[in-house]
């Protein structure tokens, strides 16, 4: 139950911490009205774009779409090793089954960044009533 709480916090508090320094930043702690609202929506809208961009990221990765990137420029780096005995993956083919056994969970950063994109929205509204 725990580990379930601290999938969803960690990226919520990284939103919140982007979100208060976009706020920061911007000098709206001394701001009201129609700006404060533009500020806000600013605020809540880039970290949760981020955050939702880095869940899909990690559904495409999940799914094999830089299998291919990753397998080129681990043997790369395997070209400058003393021991090509010692080379972790001799084909793409082992590299690939490896790859599947290590799915990564990505709906956590997808629903914290629709949440915030949504909260975003609301402010926006509000400041288009402003």
């Amino acid at each position: 139950m725990m580990k379930k709480i601290l999938k969803y916090l960690i990226p919520f508090l990284l939103c919140v911490i982007v979100a208060v320094s976009i706020l920061a930043g911007k000098g709206s702690f001394a701001k009201s009205g129609a700006r404060l609202m533009s500020d806000l929506c600013d605020a809540f809208f880039v970290p949760g774009i981020i955050m939702t961009c880095f869940g899909l990221l990690i559904f495409g990765t999940n799914g094999g779409a830089f299998d291919m990137l990753s397998f080129g420029v681990l043997k790369f780096f395997d070209l400058f090793k003393r021991d090509l005995t010692k080379v972790k993956y001799r084909t793409f083919y082992d590299y690939r089954q490896a790859q599947k056994e290590k799915k990564r969970s990505f709906w956590s950063f997808i629903i914290v960044g629709l949440v915030f994109v949504a909260v975003s929205a609301v402010f926006f509204i509000l400041y288009k009533q402003y």
